[in-house]
């Protein structure tokens, strides 16, 4: 997504807990979940509120997706470590989805 687009999504974030959203704050964002798609994102953080009470982080969005993700596509088994012979980028493999656990 666009640093414009993760502006908007951190907007929508801090309707929902008041947060203080600076230039420093975005750029951290962006680089942690700007491999996200725009609209995952915003469907992330509404996903989030509500299922959760917790303190939103940028791990909370990309764990949505990624459930988003499994959901849409059934019966996909998950690359792993050992499967996954592609190039991370961004936190993530860009050709089959892996996301290395934290």
């Amino acid at each position: 997504m666009t640093l414009e687009e993760c502006a908007r999504v951190l907007a929508k974030i801090q309707l929902g807990d008041n947060r203080q959203v600076d230039k420093l704050v975005l750029a951290e964002w962006h680089d942690t979940i700007g491999h996200l798609g725009y609209s995952d994102a915003i469907a992330a953080v509404k996903t989030h509120r509500q299922e959760s009470t917790d303190y939103l982080l940028p791990a909370h969005l990309i764990r949505n997706v990624r459930r988003m993700q499994e959901r849409a596509i059934p019966n996909r088994e998950l690359p792993t470590a050992a499967t996954c012979t592609h190039k991370v980028l961004g936190g993530c493999c860009v050709h089959c989805g892996w996301i290395p656990d934290e």
